[in-house]
């Protein structure tokens, strides 16, 4: 037995200097730090369902008030004469107007039918007459617009205002994207800006009719092609 113990000392030494120097080398290793925690933007508008039952819901949720949303919701019922001739029309367009009505990774509805349901003519912009609609026309106004940096600017800036979508949209109708951009009246957030449909109302007063116009006819057609039935389905 008195033959091992020296072996057996040396070996205790060993682990214990081994131990010693793995502690050590943990010690000196620097913390892995956490990245910056990116704040994600909740995008209100891709958590809507478009139902005949969610209408008033709806464009109160895209900021509009209760007597704006009840006139709307009342205006669709202008379409229901035309729901077979507007469903053909998805069919027959479906590549185009399944980017519009779908649910997918582009603008969402209430900004990307725009292209199709507004048109512009002297500078002036004015939602189609839903009794003439024959087919869905790009238009090219749109793709010369600032659409996607005012939706970036309403709907993802931190804080979004509960009247975002209509005043984004309202800016895009009369054709002052620029002034929404740039925080001009009626889109000013500042703190001694004005800010909100009433003021904006003030500005340009026929900009109600074409909201109506607007939101009741993208609802509508968007409510048809995500039926089951539908271009979505």
């Amino acid at each position: 037995m008195n033959n091992w113990r020296p072996w057996i000392v040396a070996i205790m030494l060993l682990t214990a200097v081994l131990v010693n120097g793995t502690l050590t080398l943990m010690e000196d290793l620097p913390e892995a730090k956490a990245g910056p925690e990116v704040e994600r933007i909740e995008e209100v508008l891709r958590h809507l369902s478009y139902t005949p039952s969610s209408r008033r819901n709806n464009f109160k949720e895209m900021g509009m008030k209760d007597e704006v949303a009840d006139a709307t919701a009342k205006y669709v019922d202008r379409f229901a004469r035309k729901q077979a001739l507007f469903a053909q029309l998805l069919v027959d367009q479906a590549d185009d107007m399944g980017r519009v009505c779908c649910p997918g990774t582009g603008l969402p509805q209430p900004y990307a039918a725009l292209e199709y349901l507004v048109l512009e003519e002297n500078e002036r912009r004015d939602v189609i007459d839903h009794e003439r609609l024959k087919m869905f026309e790009a238009q090219s106004w749109f793709a010369a617009s600032s659409i996607n940096a005012v939706y970036n600017k309403m709907e993802l800036t931190e804080g979004r205002k509960t009247e975002a979508t209509v005043m984004g949209i309202a800016a895009m109708l009369q054709s002052k994207e620029e002034d929404a951009l740039n925080g001009h009246s009626p889109w000013s957030t500042g703190i001694i800006g004005t800010w909100g449909w009433t003021p904006l109302k003030k500005t340009f007063p026929a900009v109600e009719m074409k909201a109506i116009q607007y939101f009741s006819l993208m609802h509508y057609l968007t409510e048809i092609a995500n039926t089951r039935e539908g271009i979505c389905g």
